[in-house]
């Protein structure tokens, strides 16, 4: 099959193919999810990124404005803008320019972040380049 052909499937047909199932109860609950519920946003260098909507508890979706990445709901349309907070400095982290990988940096410090990651995480990360580096130095003294 050419990609032509499989872009003019609905999204019902493409959740049903990916179920691959001949029960029907099943099938019906599928057909109603799919019409029940929005398209997904247009997929994006992150993939699909989501979030529980903190008003209505159900799905949004991470995308980006004129002023950076927001969080979408698909039920409610609540609209909120992603905020990473540097562990550390105790500060928001730059978003990400438009178009570019999901890297937020801290202004006051090296750290850098991807949206959802844990404040551990990013210390781990922190720690890993800061062991890096002192690796790097004692190569180098030992080269000279």
């Amino acid at each position: 099959m050419n990609d032509f052909v499989d872009e003019a499937r609905s999204r019902v047909a493409h959740l049903l193919r990916m179920a691959n199932t001949t029960d029907d109860r099943v099938r019906a609950r599928i057909i109603e999810y799919a019409d029940t519920t929005p398209e997904p946003p247009v997929m994006s260098r992150a993939g699909i990124v989501t979030t529980g909507c903190p008003q209505c508890h159900r799905t949004a979706w991470r995308q980006q404005d004129a002023e950076g990445p927001v969080w979408v709901c698909a039920s409610c349309g609540h609209v909120e803008g992603v905020i990473v907070e540097c562990p550390h400095c105790r500060v928001a982290m730059r978003p990400p320019p438009l178009g570019a990988p999901d890297r937020w940096q801290c202004p006051d410090c090296p750290r850098v972040a991807a949206t959802g990651e844990s404040a551990q995480d990013i210390e781990d990360r922190e720690r890993q380049r800061l062991e890096a580096l002192a690796l790097l130095e004692r190569a180098m003294l030992y080269a000279e």
